[in-house]
């Protein structure tokens, strides 16, 4: 009964741990992600329904505004 209390209590309490692109290998792996969890992740930084649009795959991938450093 234990571990069924926990397993529940473990899918119902929200993560702390924040989502990012570079958790992913690439835009698709991570566009999934966004849509499956409603499209309300913080891949999508511009709002615009793409996720993590400088990961290899996505639609800024190679351009100046995703070079960070």
């Amino acid at each position: 009964m234990k571990t069924i209390l926990a397993l529940v209590l473990a899918a119902t309490i929200p993560s702390v741990y924040a989502v990012r692109c570079s958790d992913f290998s690439n835009q698709e792996e991570a566009q999934r992600y966004h849509d499956e969890h409603g499209g309300n992740t913080s891949l999508d930084r511009d709002k615009d329904g793409e996720a993590c649009e400088c990961l290899e795959g996505g639609s800024a991938y190679g351009s100046p505004q995703c070079n960070h450093g």
